[in-house]
């Protein structure tokens, strides 16, 4: 469910109008028409006045001009300049996503679950990186065969305990 937000000026600004057509091109996925949007916007005004579409800016720059450390420039300030919208910080993620860089990518991600449990975009981020829950012995790999067992018995340890059961996860008869 992605949920457009353009909040705190009228809706008759024209600037805001123009925003809102590139952060929906971003959404869908546009980047390339998107960033003409937002590259004429950000040459007219000043960014610091117009937050809305910062993230969506440096997420189109991270993935067409591969300048990932700009993009998380921009989704980072406009984090600053708006702390209460999940959007620039699903963008953020989706920077280091489109960055490789997985690791900053999931603790972003993390981070921002703690403070805004139920957000939509960041729930929905979550899925589109593919997001998975750390090993649960994590001193070990998770394709390591005692992680695999373990994990395996946590699940099922909610239903009877069973000799067939115990069987059948050892992988015996």
């Amino acid at each position: 469910m992605k949920v457009l937000r353009v909040v705190s000026r009228s809706s008759s600004d024209p600037v805001l109008q123009v925003l809102s057509r590139g952060i929906g091109l971003t959404e869908r996925c546009q980047y390339a028409a998107a960033m003409r949007i937002f590259a004429t916007v950000y040459k007219t005004v000043e960014p610091d006045k117009y937050p809305q579409g910062m993230s969506s800016y440096g997420l189109c720059l991270a993935r067409l001009e591969r300048k990932s450390k700009l993009g998380a420039e921009l989704c980072e300030r406009a984090m600053l300049l708006e702390p209460h919208d999940g959007l620039h910080r699903a963008n953020l993620v989706r920077v280091y996503a489109a960055a490789n860089n997985r690791r900053k990518a999931v603790e972003v991600l993390e981070k921002g679950l703690r403070r805004r449990n139920q957000d939509p975009m960041l729930l929905s981020v979550r899925k589109e990186i593919g997001y998975r829950s750390s090993p649960t012995l994590r001193f070990l790999r998770r394709t390591h065969p005692l992680n695999k067992l373990y994990s395996r018995c946590a699940r099922v340890m909610v239903k009877p305990v069973t000799l067939s059961l115990v069987l059948s996860l050892l992988g015996v008869g």
